[in-house]
């Protein structure tokens, strides 16, 4: 097993494009939420499907970008824009049929995102009760 490497410092390159990834996400979802429906090119089949496929790109951006909040936080942080952006879009007529429905598939992207990620720490919180010596040679 490698060697622990030095902690990444918040100006490395790789977490300023965390960052840029991120806002490019959010601002994305946000000009596709609320501009009108000809202006933007179907990409999947389902409507629902965008929705999920959107917020779980969105989570994953926001877990990379914001790597000091806890997940529980950027769990509730992600759901609280799509609460916000599908709220918002119940004022707008051409999108008030399927905005639950919309809603629902925004937050099932986001725990699909995000839950294999609690489910890795939830395991690395009991360890493998093996030696270190061990663990390296079964890897």
């Amino acid at each position: 097993m490698a060697e622990p490497s030095v902690p990444r410092k918040d100006g490395h390159p790789l977490a300023i494009l965390a960052r840029v990834a991120f806002l490019a996400v959010i601002a994305g979802i946000c000009f596709a939420s609320l501009a009108p429906s000809g202006w933007l090119p179907r990409v999947l089949y389902s409507y629902h499907l965008e929705h999920f496929a959107a917020f779980y790109l969105a989570a994953l951006s926001m877990a990379a970008a914001r790597y000091r909040a806890s997940l529980y936080r950027v769990m509730m942080d992600i759901a609280a824009l799509a609460t916000v952006l599908e709220g918002v879009r119940l004022f707008i007529p051409s999108h008030q049929l399927y905005v639950v429905e919309d809603w629902v598939a925004d937050l099932g992207g986001v725990l699909a995102a995000l839950s294999p990620i609690v489910i890795g720490d939830f395991r690395k919180s009991f360890g493998t009760g093996l030696p270190a010596k061990v663990e390296e040679a079964s890897d």
